[in-house]
């Protein structure tokens, strides 16, 4: 694979690997501070593509509002992903962590908007030449990730997004 750039990781060495990124201590446009940043290609990726690909990244902000109308719409049904998901750290997991997370006194008063403002963007994968998963924002409760539980909202080439729950 040859040597690219991206503008947000820098110099990409891919070698034998489809997959390539790195840490952004800044994040992107002051949204996922902290967040992994990843990038998968395979050798027919080149500059071109890359560069096309950052480019639905310039604006993270909006990106970020339509996985919260996303995940916001699932929650009205108690079996969708967002809904399982938010029940995952409601139900599994100890009451005292429960409180930790959403800084609350009682897991009882978790309600929906307090799960979504703990939400924390701290992954974003790009795949250049895929049709189904051409962007991915990880969402986790908390930015120290306490969990290995993330809530994924993925667009495919037709701008579509869909969530997803993923460990």
């Amino acid at each position: 694979m040859n040597q690219m750039t991206s503008r947000f990781a820098g110099p990409l060495d891919f070698g034998d690997d489809a997959l390539a990124g790195a840490m952004l201590p800044a994040g992107i446009d002051g949204f996922g501070v902290g967040a992994w940043y990843w990038i998968q290609g395979d050798e027919t990726l080149n500059q071109s593509e890359l560069d096309k690909a950052e480019v639905a990244l310039s604006d993270v902000q909006t990106l970020v509002a339509a996985a919260f109308v996303a995940f916001a719409a699932e929650l009205t049904d108690p079996q969708s992903t967002s809904s399982l998901f938010r029940g995952f750290h409601l139900e599994e997991i100890p009451e005292e962590m429960v409180c930790d997370l959403f800084d609350v006194d009682t897991g009882e008063v978790v309600t929906d908007g307090v799960f979504l403002d703990h939400l924390v963007l701290v992954g974003i994968t790009i795949s250049p030449a895929a049709t189904e998963r051409v962007l991915a924002l990880d969402f986790a409760i908390g930015a120290d990730k306490p969990t290995d539980q993330l809530l994924v909202a993925v667009w495919d080439r037709n701008g579509a997004v869909t969530v997803h729950h993923e460990s």
